[in-house]
């Protein structure tokens, strides 16, 4: 008899329990199928909509963090979700934001809705191949020399990194980003240009190691290609627009260079 009492006790404490994790995982989930929702409806460009949904997902957070399933997330993860949810809202609200900037802010809330849920393979370790691919370019442009194809390769991973690096901080530990931040803002530095191409290659090799160790982490993903398609897609935007950009510039260099000779006493 006793046993039974006992036995009893322990199912009723088992029980609600996993009742509270499945509710718990329930709301995750539809959380970032609302994420997925307003991604899908970005990359249509249905702005409004989009927006509907966001605004119905902060209530979703709300309800979720202050009802039954509260603590689906740590405090960390939700100022990071809050950060997302209102830049993405901000830009999609905003008719002077480009079309890829809209794309971005959407796929990042995406990724980031992704890396709280999944406990692995999350979708941003399927930009590895991109971004890693973006290092044979770079060194390339370094050693001929080429200064503007380095620049406009160097803002395209950048625009590739800063699209997973929201995700990043939810798998990713504080010192390994510390790191990659680092070899970051060395290359963005002035300096940087100045150095022998020894030393810049031996930067970039750094910064390529330990984004390689990020990577690593993480299996591939066999990620919704929607997703990787838009990301690929608006780096190319990016790209080209960032090409036309200093073809211009380059244009109007020897044009004033002419004139000056031109104009200059034989």
């Amino acid at each position: 008899m006793i046993r039974k009492v006992i036995l009893c006790m322990m199912l009723a404490l088992v029980f609600p329990a996993a009742g509270l994790k499945a509710k718990e995982s329930s709301a995750l989930q539809e959380l970032t199928e609302l994420s997925d929702t307003v991604f899908q409806l970005t990359r249509q460009s249905q702005y409004e909509e989009a927006v509907q949904i966001l605004q119905y997902f902060e209530k979703r957070l709300k309800a979720a963090e202050n009802g039954e399933t509260e603590g689906i997330m740590t405090g960390s993860e939700i100022r990071q979700v809050s950060l997302a949810y209102h830049d993405t809202l901000k830009r999609l609200e905003s008719e002077d934001v480009a079309q890829q900037e809209k794309f971005k802010a959407a796929a990042q809330f995406r990724m980031l809705m992704d890396a709280i849920e999944s406990d692995h393979d999350p979708l941003w370790s399927s930009l590895k191949k991109p971004i890693m691919d973006s290092f044979s370019a770079l060194k390339a442009g370094i050693q001929k020399e080429d200064n503007l194809t380095f620049r406009e390769k160097w803002n395209h991973f950048l625009s590739l990194y800063d699209t997973i690096y929201p995700s990043l901080t939810i798998d990713v530990s504080p010192k390994q980003l510390k790191s990659v931040s680092n070899h970051i803002a060395v290359v963005e530095n002035g300096g940087f240009q100045q150095m022998t191409e020894s030393s810049k290659l031996e930067r970039l090799t750094l910064l390529e190691k330990d984004l390689e160790d990020v990577f690593d982490q993480v299996e591939e993903d066999d990620a919704d290609p929607s997703l990787l398609w838009v990301i690929l897609t608006t780096g190319s935007i990016i790209l080209s627009t960032l090409t036309y950009v200093g073809f211009r510039k380059y244009k109007a260099e020897e044009d004033r260079r002419r004139k000056r000779e031109k104009d200059w006493p034989k």
